[in-house]
């Protein structure tokens, strides 16, 4: 495919997406400005600029939670667009292919893909930050709750309760070889040595109390502060981070793990998106009307949602591996629909 039609076909993309997206952004902010005006009346002018400043602070969020789903929308009806100006017809009696067509959409795909990844996602986040802080509940969004870690390097199973920078409250170490239990209901973290205060430790069913105690277990300070903040308030920066940490420290955060696979197969549903377009669209004329393509491009959207929410909480209980769940269904759907591709062209 030479360089000016690449280019149209980049374009035609690029607009219709800021289009959908900017009419999208701002439906969802008139829906948030009307929650937020019934959570906190207005009564003057102050007041209504401050539900406007909350509005725009919270509308980033649930965007790019849906920005694929945006993606999915334009490049199905761009792709229409072009079966119904008889455009691909012209393309195809020149000698291009389906799969050749496809590429400039694969390649928008990838772009804004990466767009989501390194910028929106962070923003939307950033923004969600300082949401929670004018609403004065900035310390309760940085506080974690209820991790898991699992240390099998050391036969170790530590549950903290509460998490915040390197203090924690509510901590419980099970090991899993012999049996003892320690519970402790503060701690703090210095290198690799846990301090414990109001200790009961309980070791073939004879339970000892003592004020303090110290624990080595390997985790770092490091993987400890960046637990503060729960998986979905992580970037991708922050999330690699862990996992790198992690990994050195020999432990498991199976949230933290699911959460990274969650945003790299989110972007991966881009391409997958671009895919399931052309199979909707394609063979030319086979659809004569927009309700068609809205239907196909809604159930397809729904199913997709629904299958990897499914796997997503069978792998928060621990029923399937974490890589099995947030990949099972993009790469089952992607063989698919090549296929399927594959077959109406042939």
């Amino acid at each position: 495919m030479n360089k000016t039609l690449f280019k149209y076909i980049f374009k035609m993309q690029l607009k219709a997406t800021v289009f959908v997206s900017i009419a999208i952004f701002f439906l969802i902010l008139l829906f948030d400005f009307a929650e937020i005006t019934r959570k906190y009346p207005i009564s003057n002018l102050q007041e209504t600029i401050f539900s406007i400043r909350l509005s725009l602070l919270r509308t980033p969020s649930t965007f790019c939670e849906i920005l694929h789903y945006v993606y999915f929308i334009t490049a199905t009806f761009s792709l229409w667009n072009l079966c119904q100006s008889h455009q691909i017809t012209i393309l195809k009696s020149s000698g291009r292919s389906p799969q050749q067509i496809l590429y400039p959409f694969l390649s928008f795909a990838t772009f804004v893909s990466a767009i989501w990844l390194f910028i929106i996602h962070p923003i939307g986040l950033f923004s969600e930050t300082q949401y929670n802080k004018s609403v004065n509940s900035y310390f309760a969004a940085e506080i974690n709750h209820d991790v898991w870690v699992d240390c099998s390097k050391n036969d170790l199973m530590i549950f903290i309760k509460t998490i915040h920078d390197n203090e924690i409250e509510g901590l419980y170490i099970f090991n899993t070889r012999n049996g003892t239990k320690i519970f402790a209901q503060t701690a703090s973290i210095e290198k690799a040595i846990w301090h414990l205060k109001n200790v009961t430790t309980m070791d073939n069913e004879k339970i000892n109390n003592s004020d303090t105690m110290e624990f080595p277990n390997g985790i770092s300070v490091d993987l400890i502060k960046l637990l503060s903040k729960s998986p979905e308030k992580h970037d991708i920066y922050h999330l690699y981070k862990i996992y790198k940490i992690q990994k050195k420290d020999e432990v498991t955060l199976r949230s933290y793990e699911l959460e990274l696979h969650r945003l790299l197969s989110n972007c991966y549903s881009f391409l997958l998106f671009a895919l399931i377009a052309a199979v909707i669209c394609f063979p030319i004329n086979r659809y004569k009307t927009k309700t068609n393509i809205a239907i196909k491009v809604i159930s397809t959207a729904i199913f997709l949602k629904f299958a990897n929410d499914m796997f997503k909480s069978l792998a928060h209980g621990e029923v399937i591996p974490v890589q099995f769940a947030c990949w099972a269904v993009m790469l089952t759907a992607t063989c698919v629909f090549i296929a399927i591709l594959v077959w109406r062209e042939a």
